[in-house]
């Protein structure tokens, strides 16, 4: 039973859009050349306690999985090198060499914690579309460890880690069907426009049998989708498959050796289906694995040609983080951070030193005008006296030019005076373009070569415009802050520290607040069940008096001057919780004492509390450099994690703000989880939109809120159980049908994070023109949502566009075609038959809702009966005739489909295949009582899966048999009405024009 079963729990563990840790670094860059993949970094994190297991183990998977991927390739690509990271809180052994740029947050594949939806699943996070590679690969302990738990449950190692090497490489998705905790779903089976039921996958040739997770017996049809019923599962026959494809579909058959391909002259049992109505087929519109692999930068125009190589074992190295930050302030004194842009910057720096940067950790200064110099040299923060002596460092005036080259060299020296300087961090704040030599080009072969990694903040539009490149070549990270916003600057130190020290503190409240000579500014903020601790309120400001501050906590406290947790400088009142902080909602009044207008900047942050794991929420654009076109639409997309340890975070109320060019104008845009338009996969706790709305040529700041202002922000919880596969001894046992999967509600929160930068040039003088270019997204979620066989109806559900994009109010009309054959359709979307006003029984054409809304429409179709099925496609179009591409296709069956009987278990004992069920998939016997025999059935391909056999059998004789059958064994009531009288469709009206 468990070997037979298993099938279902290697087939989920590869779903792949799911969850993750709340850091959206871009990933490590994994090189190919010659065949060659190398610096792939694999890391452990540092909560997994010591085990060298792991590291031997991760070895052996990836020499397993370089032999696989090498076939599976065609003998293109396999892995030469790997690193792999060993944590901060392991041993230190003489074979580690200290890391360099490599991080946790950024590894290729992770080794951690399970994520409580997916259990011990290999999976990878994917937040981008078709042909975007994926964030990380997530490996858990006891995945890696037990080989025979890992191997029963999901087939070979290496073949396990090239499907998910096809996720995070290629972009590729899956080809089976599935339903995930979050509700995101794709049917097990299929009809075919020509031919029976088939299950969702790639290739066609792999045969099996079906049986119903629950009850352990053969499955019935459900008359409102024409299709097997709810919780019925295809079987893989593991004896007697042929296909070879796909590594997508189920890469753990023995027999399947490569992705599906779309060659006619290739191999025909890993010839791909684009019919199937999977993941995969939906976001790639219909390409093969093969034809989205070939358009990467790996193979695109014949790149990394097949090579014979002697061995494709991987050479590994072992790293280790070191044990506290090294970071080194390299700060521009130039002429132009004069007034208040220096000003600004030092009561950033003074924060930063004072309340962020945390015991252990060791800091320097570094300034730099026309040359640089060393103002405070490397030293470990240790105690009070420390910081203040690092804050009396800070510049305070600025004057000269600017050589960046100079600032990044001295910061290197300062590095190196306290050891190697492989893996410290520069941060580097400028505001102007370098007009000193050495510049950041002639400088950087050298910064690369002592692997040090530099975050940059561009703290104007002026900024060098090579601030970005420098981060992203040195594995940092990129900030914008104009020079009158210092909540960005703020934001962009912490998040620094925050990702690079495996710091976990949150920003609940960042904010800049101008207020009126005596006035006072009421606001709020909640503290939330996951943090409390180590809470600290900071309000800073750069001209006029002292504010006035107080503070009332949930219980009616109040917290003023003369408080032991009030503490005052010189520009910065600190208000320090004592304890944890009560949760609830904090009010606190900003009393403006003096008589001219007065800039407040507030920041909140708060610490986890023991043992829990807090809300957080990154953010990240798509690109960090983009080409404005007047010829084609262009876009980028802006995502949002919001998150609880791995767990996502859904219902929540997320907006992005945009700081533009020319003046700063701050844009606000809501951002999505809902599956549709930028969105890959709705309640993944990933929220994303397009941006498009391009003011000028320049750099655009983003930052990020979120909250549970609505009240419907929670997390799924999966109940009696974790979320993992292993194989159940009942059928029923472990399978998610949804009644286990529950939404755990969450407190009101908020948080606060910086998106980074990103630049764009080539913007028309005056900003995008106002002529509508823009077309709605296309939709990828098309479903047939039921059929009537006795309304002659199908109904289609999905979810709406914009009129630009997936934003901009509701599209203006909707595009649907139909046909009774896949192929037309796919190939001929614009001749095939459109439906009309006629053909609508319920919703409509010119009506759509607004973008991120549910459509629904009731269509009325030309015919009804045996074999009688249809396809449809749409797409959305706007007032200008914009449209976007066509969706996915889908096919309706429009069969008589009698009520289904009581589940009755077949088979309910065990769920070995019997001799019937080894060669083809069939349906239960609605028309007899046994099965028909592969053997003896000359119509049968034992290549095949067949499907259901759903249909009426020609001849009088025949139907009155199966009518006795019906009545003696299922007791199911003959149909109301013959084959023939189905075919007549009465409710059909022959004046409809196709």
């Amino acid at each position: 039973m468990a070997r037979v079963l298993r099938w279902v729990l290697l087939l989920s563990a590869c779903i792949c859009n799911y969850d993750s840790e709340a850091v959206f670094n871009r990933p490590n860059e994994i090189k190919l050349q010659n065949n060659e993949y190398t610096d792939v970094l694999v890391a452990i994190n540092k909560d997994i306690p010591e085990n060298e297991r792991i590291v031997d183990r991760i070895k052996e998977i990836f020499t397993d999985a370089s032999q696989e991927l090498y076939a599976a390739t065609n003998n293109r690509t396999f892995f030469k090198k790997v690193k792999i990271l060993i944590p901060k809180t392991w041993t230190n052994k003489r074979e580690y060499q200290p890391a360099g740029t490599e991080t946790f947050e950024r590894a290729n594949v992770r080794v951690d914690d399970p994520n409580p939806l997916n259990g011990d699943n290999p999976y990878v996070q994917q937040k981008g579309g078709c042909g975007e590679g994926g964030d990380y690969m997530h490996l858990t302990p006891d995945y890696v460890l037990e080989k025979d738990y890992g191997e029963d449950n999901w087939g070979p190692y290496g073949k396990t880690f090239v499907h998910e090497f096809g996720h995070l490489r290629w972009g590729l998705f899956d080809e089976y069907g599935f339903e995930s905790a979050s509700g995101e779903a794709y049917p097990h089976f299929y009809r075919p426009s020509t031919g029976s039921i088939q299950p969702t996958g790639c290739s066609v040739h792999v045969a099996g049998y079906n049986r119903h997770m629950e009850t352990g017996g053969r499955c019935q049809l459900d008359p409102e989708t024409a299709l097997p019923e709810p919780g019925c599962r295809f079987f893989p026959d593991f004896r007697h498959n042929e296909a070879t494809g796909s590594y997508m579909f189920m890469q753990f058959l023995s027999q399947v050796t490569s992705f599906c391909h779309s060659d006619p002259a290739g191999d025909p049992l890993s010839y791909h289906n684009r019919e199937a109505p999977n993941k995969h087929n939906a976001q790639c519109q219909g390409r093969s694995s093969w034809d989205v692999m070939n358009e990467h930068q790996d193979f695109a125009n014949g790149a990394n040609p097949p090579r014979e190589v002697s061995s494709t074992v991987p050479e590994f190295e072992l790293l280790q983080e070191g044990e506290f930050l090294r970071v080194v302030l390299v700060l521009d004194t130039s002429g132009s951070m004069s007034g208040n842009p220096i000003r600004q910057l030092n009561q950033v720096v003074t924060r930063f030193i004072r309340s962020t940067v945390s015991v252990g950790s060791s800091v320097g200064v570094v300034t730099f005008a026309s040359s640089a110099r060393i103002r405070h040299p490397m030293v470990s923060v240790s105690s009070d006296a420390i910081r203040e002596a690092l804050v009396a460092t800070v510049p305070h005036t600025a004057t000269g030019g600017t050589c960046i080259g100079c600032g990044l060299l001295k910061g290197v020296e300062a590095l190196e005076a306290i050891g190697q300087p492989k893996g410290g961090v520069l941060l580097l704040v400028t505001d102007g373009g370098e007009n000193e030599s050495p510049l950041i080009e002639d400088v950087m072969p050298g910064l690369l070569l002592k692997e040090v990694i530099i975050d940059t903040i561009a703290y104007s539009q002026n900024a060098d415009a090579m601030l970005e490149s420098l981060a992203l070549q040195t594995g940092g990270m990129s900030f914008f802050a104009d020079t009158d916003d210092s909540t960005a600057l703020n934001n962009a130190f912490t998040a620094t520290v925050q990702t690079t020290a495996d710091e976990e503190g949150v920003t609940l409240l960042s904010e800049d607040t101008t207020i009126s000579g005596r006035e006072t500014h009421s606001s709020h903020m909640y503290i939330d069940n996951s943090v409390g601790a180590n809470t600290t309120l900071s309000f800073s400001w750069l001209d006029g008096p002292r504010p006035r501050i107080t503070l009332e906590t949930p219980a009616g406290s109040v917290i003023t001057e003369g408080s032991p947790e009030y503490h005052v400088t010189a520009d910065t009142i600190t208000i320090g919780v004592l304890g944890t902080a009560t949760v609830g909602e904090w009010a606190f009044n900003i009393s403006n004492v003096g008589r001219n207008d007065q800039k407040i900047t507030t920041i909140v942050s708060s610490y986890p509390n023991p043992g829990d794991k807090p809300i957080t929420v990154t953010a990240q654009v798509s690109a960090v450099s983009l080409n404005y076109s007047s010829s084609e639409p262009t876009a980028l997309t802006i995502f949002a994690s919001v998150r609880k340890g791995y767990l996502p975070v859904t219902g929540a109320v997320v907006k992005v703000y945009i700081e533009k060019p020319p003046d700063g104008q701050v844009e606000e845009l809501m951002l999505l989880d809902n599956g549709a338009g930028a969105d890959v996969a709705k309640n993944d706790g990933i929220y994303s939109r397009y941006f498009y709305n391009f003011s000028a040529n320049g750099r655009y700041g983003v930052s990020v809120k979120a909250d549970n202002s609505n009240g419907k922000a929670g997390y799924i919880v999966i109940q009696g159980g974790s979320g993992s596969r292993a194989p159940p001894l009942d059928p029923g046992v472990g399978y998610t049908n949804g009644s286990n999967v529950q939404q755990q509600t969450l407190d009101q929160f908020q948080r606060m994070t910086t998106g980074g930068v990103f630049e764009v040039r080539g913007v028309p003088v005056g900003g995008v023109p106002t002529r509508d270019m823009l077309p709605p997204s296309r939709v990828d979620d098309l479903i047939v949502l039921r059929v009537s066989y006795h309304n002659a109806t199908v109904t289609l559900a999905w979810t709406a566009s914009g009129n630009d994009f997936d934003q901009g109010g509701p599209a203006h009309y909707v595009d649907i075609r139909y046909g009774r054959h896949f192929d037309q359709l796919a190939d001929d979307f614009y001749g095939s038959s459109v439906v009309n006003h006629s053909q609508v029984l319920l919703g409509s054409l010119t009506s759509p809702p607004p973008p991120g809304s549910a459509q629904t429409i009731v269509i009325l179709v030309p015919d009804r009966g045996d074999n009688v099925t249809f396809v449809f496609s749409l797409r959305m179009c706007d007032e200008e005739h914009n449209c976007g591409q066509p969706s996915n296709i889908v096919t309706a069956n429009l069969d008589y489909i009698p009520e289904p009987v009581s589940p009755v278990a077949d088979h309910a004992t065990t769920m070995e295949p019997d001799a019937n069920d080894t060669v083809t998939w069939t349906q239960p016997n609605y028309h007899a009582t046994t099965d028909s025999d592969p053997e003896t059935n000359g119509n049968v391909n034992t290549g095949l899966i067949v499907g259901c056999v759903v249909g009426v059998i020609a001849g009088v004789a025949v139907l009155v048999a199966l009518a006795v059958l019906y009545v003696k064994v299922r007791k199911v009531k003959k149909p109301m009405e013959s084959s023939n009288e189905a075919r007549e469709n009465p409710t059909y009206s022959s004046s409809v024009q196709l």
